[in-house]
């Protein structure tokens, strides 16, 4: 049965490329600000450092995207167990859930490993996901939920349990549209085949 790595984000303070940039820039101009506004000094040759360390550290802003520009998001957090979706049961870690105590799930598997994700014109870390902003909500009978982020290796490794998520739709567990977007199925043709596969499945037993 194929599984996802289970990730939980560490609450951890982490300097990011970002705010390490971010902040030489704003403190340089501050200073220069606080200078010619506040103390009503004239320029002198510690401006013109602060000056250059500026445009040295925005020199450096733009080489740092480039060279980031194929590098992988680090985790900041750790994978611990596995998901796993099954036919009688989902499995978080060491918790199963069988599936009659669930109501509903959502899923949601739009982000995977490699994916390019952080190219907005601030962003100077990684650019490539590490494929962890993936996340699945079990809403239970007894009106509780709970919610759980994994690590999505490729885009399309949902296809290996595309049978049993079919099987959740037709004992309503998971919507059609969810479904379908759970399983890339977007265009016109590929709805129409998931439609024919949902209705093939009806006479399976599903337990």
């Amino acid at each position: 049965m194929p599984k996802f790595s289970i990730y939980i984000k560490s609450n951890k303070f982490y300097w990011s490329p970002e705010i390490i940039t971010y902040s030489i820039l704003f403190f340089c101009c501050g200073v220069m600000l606080f200078k010619q506004e506040i103390l009503n000094l004239k320029p002198n040759f510690i401006d013109e450092i602060f000056i250059w360390f500026t445009v040295g550290t925005f020199m450096f802003g733009v080489i740092l995207k480039l060279y980031n520009l194929n590098k992988t998001e680090p985790l900041h957090g750790k994978l611990d167990g596995y998901l796993s979706f099954e036919k009688k049961s989902i499995t978080v870690a060491s918790e199963i859930y069988p599936i009659e105590k669930i109501r509903k799930i959502k899923i949601s598997n739009d982000d995977y490993v490699g994916r390019l994700a952080h190219i907005s014109s601030g962003n100077l870390g990684p650019a490539l996901s590490n494929g962890t902003n993936n996340f699945v909500i079990i809403y239970f009978e007894s009106g509780t939920s709970k919610r759980y982020n994994f690590e999505l290796i490729n885009s399309d490794d949902f296809q290996k349990v595309r049978e049993t998520l079919i099987d959740y739709h037709l004992i309503g567990k998971i919507d059609y549209w969810e479904l379908a977007n759970v399983l890339g199925e977007k265009g016109t043709s590929e709805i129409r085949a998931l439609t024919d596969e949902i209705n093939t499945r009806r006479d399976i037993p599903k337990f």
